[in-house]
């Protein structure tokens, strides 16, 4: 149980660092095109934090155990919409964009989607890699126990 709660707790922290780190580039890439002028108070880097936290708890959705295709689709959805939301009702609320202006609407739409790509493709890669790890070290201990 409490190997468990670790491991879910280092997956989120390394979600939140990947979360964070496309923030900042996805928010730089925003204020270039949409606001290059624009100051920018200290307020944001807390803001980013929030929703960067916000967006990378939906990782807590996934087992670990394997799953059906068809119920991974479904939490990735879900996590998809979470992010969606965050982000969205959170940009509008802290006043990132306007939301009867359009192109700071479909702008935010685009980065979210590279960024969802991004870390899931990241993540994804990530645990495939701890698995065939975990898989070698396995048949290791058992090689070790049958001699």
């Amino acid at each position: 149980m409490k190997t468990t709660v670790y491991l879910k707790l280092k997956g989120l922290l390394h979600t939140y660092v990947c979360v964070m780190s496309g923030v900042v580039f996805a928010t730089a890439v925003f204020i270039t095109v949409f606001m290059p002028r624009t100051e920018l108070g200290v307020e944001l880097l807390w803001q980013m934090m929030l929703v960067s936290f916000l967006c990378s708890v939906g990782v807590l959705l996934y087992p670990e155990k394997a799953v059906s295709r068809k119920k991974m689709v479904l939490l990735v959805a879900l996590h998809y919409v979470e992010v969606n939301v965050a982000v969205l009702g959170f940009g509008f609320y802290f006043g990132w964009f306007s939301i009867q202006y359009l192109p700071h609407v479909i702008g935010m739409l685009v980065l979210i989607n590279v960024l969802f790509l991004v870390v899931s493709t990241v993540e994804w890669k990530r645990g495939k890699k701890i698995a065939l790890q975990m898989n070698r070290r396995l048949a290791e201990y058992q090689k070790s126990v049958v001699q």
